[in-house]
């Protein structure tokens, strides 16, 4: 079967009906962002770490996901990946256009964009993609960290921070572990036939050879 039934699969499990009637979908893998970015804002602590890891690794092992696993390990891991960097980069891209995100003095001053940049910055290296790297290794686990490590760098772009900078100000000894994460997911997962991977990855190397990770 082709990379792309896999994906279409994957997808179907992403966009799901929240409303049967009405035939409304959502967006699921969004969803799994917020939810993450909401609790680990919130509280580092070990049990709210935990309860998300549990969240993730319950999702993720949708029968259907596994099944599919068994079928085609590499083509899925790569479908997978497609989807969850896709969600990354709408998810960053929100923060980047949101009003209320980018704004400040009671919503009254737009920030620029460097200032959006560092914010969100803050919120990838010192909030979500430390939390993910406290759980335990899974293809989920490993694919979230790069994707928006990607994604940010992308929508960012020239105005994105180094992640060692804000590992390094937050006191988090990181910077070893995420690169090998991120090297080995992109070298591993990424399909050079997926479109929205290929304009994503390609800022993150140009941006990598310009020392920016």
């Amino acid at each position: 079967m082709s990379n792309n039934f896999y994906q279409e699969k994957i997808r179907d499990i992403r966009f799901a009906y929240v409303d049967h009637k009405q035939q409304r979908k959502a967006d699921l893998f969004i969803g799994l962002w917020l939810e993450l970015k909401i609790s680990v804002a919130q509280s580092q602590s070990k049990r709210v770490i935990g309860k998300q890891e549990k969240h993730l690794n319950k999702f993720f092992s949708n029968k259907e996901i596994l099944t599919m696993l068994e079928e085609n390990e590499q083509a899925v891991r790569k479908a997978l990946y497609a989807e969850i960097l896709d969600s990354a980069l709408i998810y960053q891209r929100a923060c980047l256009e949101d009003h209320n995100y980018g704004s400040k003095f009671l919503n009254l001053i737009r920030m620029k964009n460097n200032e959006i940049a560092y914010k969100a910055a803050k919120e990838v290296y010192q909030i979500i993609i430390p939390a993910l790297m406290r759980m335990n290794e899974q293809i989920w686990r490993n694919q979230m960290i790069t994707a928006l490590h990607v994604a940010y760098q992308e929508i960012f772009a020239e105005d994105a921070l180094k992640p060692e900078i804000l590992f390094d100000d937050a006191k988090l000894q990181l910077n070893e572990e995420f690169n090998k994460i991120v090297m080995c997911t992109l070298k591993n997962e990424r399909d050079e036939s997926l479109a929205n991977i290929n304009s994503a990855e390609a800022k993150v190397n140009t941006l990598e050879n310009r020392g920016v990770e």
